[in-house]
């Protein structure tokens, strides 16, 4: 038997939880939760039914019995002697049972309130959840709808337009307004942009709506349906546990032991054990694995925007994406970036007085406001392309091998779209890459080398030590400078079941290769000698505050991806065993790799590594912790 302990884990399984965020999940929910409903009103009908007939067998056995007796004494016809005294406590003890029916008839009647007051409340949330979600996911139908509408509409113009281009300008016109070729064509041309720019709308909106749903709507729904379901059968559970013990007292203090004496070769089960073994958890695990390949809602996938053939031929490339000071995304980001700035500034100054007046104080107060919002377009394209990108190889490196891989910022300008997809990740300032390619102000070809390590690399010794194959580092670099969508090919040809050390050790050097790329050192050319020369000092406290303070200053996009990197260094050294990686060994490695001036003396080696070593120490006062 299944315990609950063992049970808790089942529903937080990543196979689970991946199911619960599909298009499949609501509906399974709703059905499960409505039989859970059904499966209560029928428990409570049978609950008060038989209270009903329990209360009047009692009532009429009492009155029967009491009847009896009273004839019986008040009888001449009857003998009295041993036998009718022994026959009248008999039947009195029938009379008393009524005490003990009346008690459980009470108990009955409790449990049926308790049932309907339930079932009554959790149908009225089902009703509720229901509701919203569907009318959410119908808002998203309506807007895929539109957005194909107005497609539809743009492409027709579009293909007009072309067809007037290539026509002969000699002929007669064929509009009803005897419209020369030059006017038909100017009037076309401003349907066409009319038309593009409701396309566009359209399809933002149908995408905005798709990513409530999936990221905040469809997540608390299943967790409230979830959470529904698990309440009303556990509760259900405690009332058959009621109901049994009620019967098992009903039955022992009638002298018949409901419950069977344990005997050799007996297979007989208890009421009480059987409702005991009841693992509502499990349960509902075994239902939700049986429907997870539950099909997916293809009418809700939004529309893609695509310029059409026409209009493309007639654009002219523009400046590359990061020279591009009037890209309205680029304005955008960098606007959101300087509001984080200013906000962590107001912190830097408080940090920096409370250091200053506590210089004894040992202990650090985590970085506030610390979190700025990622690019919707960043969040967008990963969700997107995932799919995509897995059944992909390393040798499968051209952009144009994917006509499918979807435009990760929306609607935009056809030249800028080109320059975004073939923006360098490598070399490259990490503030800029994350305009383009980040999440939570950490680039993503960082996010996904940690992650593919996190998954599978942990017990794998000498992971960072030794070196991935050189020819196949330099391809995922260069296919990931050519495309940075193809950062998703990091680790997609790992089999889980199966895998090989050297796949890793590639993952592992390009991480490394990225930093040691950056133009200036991921803890800035400003602040490089006052890390070096901080962790000259012998004394721990001093040492601990004023990286603090260093770490503080760091912009944003350098102080996340340190967090990030240190936290996951951290893991990797917490499994030393099988790794054969400690803190010290990390440092030395990753020291270079932070603090990349070229300087190769052994001296200033050690202070790089020294500052890492001292940084993976005191991550958790330095930084907030992951949740």
């Amino acid at each position: 038997m299944s315990t609950n302990a063992e049970s808790s884990t089942l529903l937080d399984q990543d196979r689970i939880q991946n199911f619960l965020n599909s298009d499949g999940s609501l509906d399974v929910l709703l059905n499960r939760l409505k039989q859970s409903i059904t499966t209560g009103e029928e428990f409570s009908k049978f609950v008060k039914k038989k209270a009903v007939i329990e209360d009047e067998h009692y009532n009429q056995l009492k009155k029967f019995a009491s009847h009896t007796r009273t004839t019986m004494k008040g009888s001449t016809k009857l003998k009295n002697d041993s036998f009718s005294s022994k026959l009248d406590s008999i039947i009195e003890f029938d009379e008393k049972l009524f005490n003990v029916g009346s008690s459980y008839v009470k108990a009955l009647n409790v449990m049926y309130d308790e049932l309907t007051s339930l079932i009554g409340t959790v149908s009225r949330s089902r009703k509720t959840i229901k509701d919203e979600s569907k009318r959410k996911e119908k808002e998203c139908l309506d807007s895929v709808m539109t957005a194909e509408k107005a497609k539809q509409k743009y492409y027709h113009l579009c293909d007009d337009l072309e067809k007037l281009k290539a026509s002969d300008p000699n002929k007669k016109s064929f509009s009803l307004k005897n419209k020369s070729a030059e006017q038909q064509e100017d009037d076309l041309q401003r349907k066409v942009d009319a038309a593009d720019q409701d396309y566009k709308l359209r399809v933002t909106t149908c995408k905005k709506l798709k990513d409530e749903i999936l990221m905040l709507h469809r997540p608390a729904s299943s967790k409230k349906l979830k959470n529904l379901i698990l309440e009303m059968d556990i509760a259900m559970n405690v009332q058959l546990q009621k109901y049994a013990t009620w019967n098992e007292n009903l039955i022992m203090n009638s002298g018949v032991l409901i419950s069977p004496l344990k005997q050799e070769g007996s297979s007989k089960t208890s009421m009480k054990a059987l409702a005991s073994a009841i693992d509502n958890e499990k349960d509902l695990y075994n239902y939700l694995i049986k429907h997870e390949k539950q099909a997916s809602n293809k009418s809700l996938v939004p529309v893609e925007y695509r310029m059409h053939p026409s209009i493309a031929k007639t654009q002219k490339p523009s400046k590359p994406f990061l020279n591009n000071s009037n890209s309205t995304n680029h304005t955008n980001v960098a606007a959101g970036l300087n509001n984080s700035n200013n906000s962590r500034n107001d912190s830097i100054a408080n940090n920096t007085k409370l250091t200053s007046n506590n210089t004894t104080n040992s202990s650090f107060s985590p970085p506030s406001n610390k979190i700025v919002q990622a690019s919707m377009l960043n969040s967008d394209s990963h969700a997107q392309t995932e799919s995509d990108a897995s059944n992909q190889t390393y040798s499968s490196l051209d952009p144009a091998s994917n006509p499918n891989t979807p435009d990760l910022n929306g609607p935009r300008s056809l030249s800028s779209q080109l320059n975004q997809a073939s923006q360098p990740t490598f070399g490259v300032s990490i503030e800029n890459v994350i305009q383009f390619a980040g999440i939570d102000n950490v680039p993503l070809i960082v996010k996904k080398c940690i992650e593919v390590i996190e998954n599978y690399g942990m017990d794998i010794e000498g992971i960072y030590r030794t070196s991935g194959n050189v020819t196949t580092v330099q391809n995922l670099k260069e296919s990931i400078d050519q495309k940075f969508t193809n950062y998703l090919m990091i680790g997609n040809n790992i089999d889980p079941n199966n895998v090989l050390d050297a796949d890793i050790y590639c993952i592992a050097s390009l991480l490394k290769c990225y930093f040691t790329s950056l133009p200036e050192p991921l803890l800035t050319k400003e602040y490089y000698q006052s890390f070096i020369e901080t962790v000259k000092s012998l004394d721990e406290t001093y040492i601990a505050k004023k990286l603090h303070h260093l770490v503080f200053n760091l912009p944003d996009g350098a102080y996340f991806t340190l967090r990030a990197l240190i936290f996951h260094l951290n893991k990797v050294a917490a499994d030393e065993a099988p790794n054969r990686m400690t803190t010290k060994s990390l440092a030395i490695i990753w020291g270079p790799a932070l603090l990349n001036d070229n300087s190769m003396s052994p001296q200033d080696l050690s202070y790089k590594s020294k500052v890492v070593e001292e940084l993976m120490l005191i991550a958790n006062e330095i930084f907030d912790t992951d949740d």
